[in-house]
């Protein structure tokens, strides 16, 4: 499992690929080894494994919840979109936002994720408006070029 799971680590393929590739292996492996354990009927073991399992999907959740957090913090920074606050005024914890068990950096939640996400949608719906006015007037002018164009070429051609 161990260098299944290197190797795919290596592997030039997008990180949301990598990050499910990964997950399968984990659970595929674990599952196994507690099953195997469940027949010999070694409580302790299975036990062990099931924590050992919660641990690994629990660090594998913070490197998602990083890569996540990442391409939408770039994208909402790219698109100078207001990011939620990590405290609310009173100084406690935002809803959007949480710290990492493991690793001690903070990652959107859920409702982080959703609401900037939600942000993002409007200011490209902004932008996309913006940019479909200009289009009105482009093709209103394309129309009167070609027509000009239209009327010169036949006016010269019966001269």
């Amino acid at each position: 499992m161990a260098f299944l799971l290197r190797l795919v680590t290596k592997l030039p393929v997008p990180t949301g690929v990598r990050h499910r590739w990964q997950r399968t292996l984990l659970d595929s492996a674990y599952s196994k080894d507690i099953i195997a354990a469940r027949k010999l009927k070694d409580q302790a073991k299975v036990h062990s494994l099931e924590i050992d399992h919660r641990a690994e999907i629990g660090q594998h959740d913070e490197e998602e919840d990083e890569y996540l957090t990442k391409s939408l913090l770039a994208k909402a920074r790219q698109l100078r979109v207001p990011v939620p606050h990590r405290y609310k005024d009173d100084k406690t914890e935002s809803e959007h936002w949480y710290e990492g068990y493991y690793t001690g950096q903070w990652y959107l939640t859920a409702v982080g994720v959703s609401a900037l996400r939600d942000e993002i949608r409007r200011e490209l719906i902004a932008r996309h408006d913006l940019r479909s006015k200009w289009v009105v007037w482009l093709t209103g002018i394309t129309g009167i070029i070609g027509a000009t164009t239209g009327l010169v070429a036949a006016f010269y051609h019966k001269a």
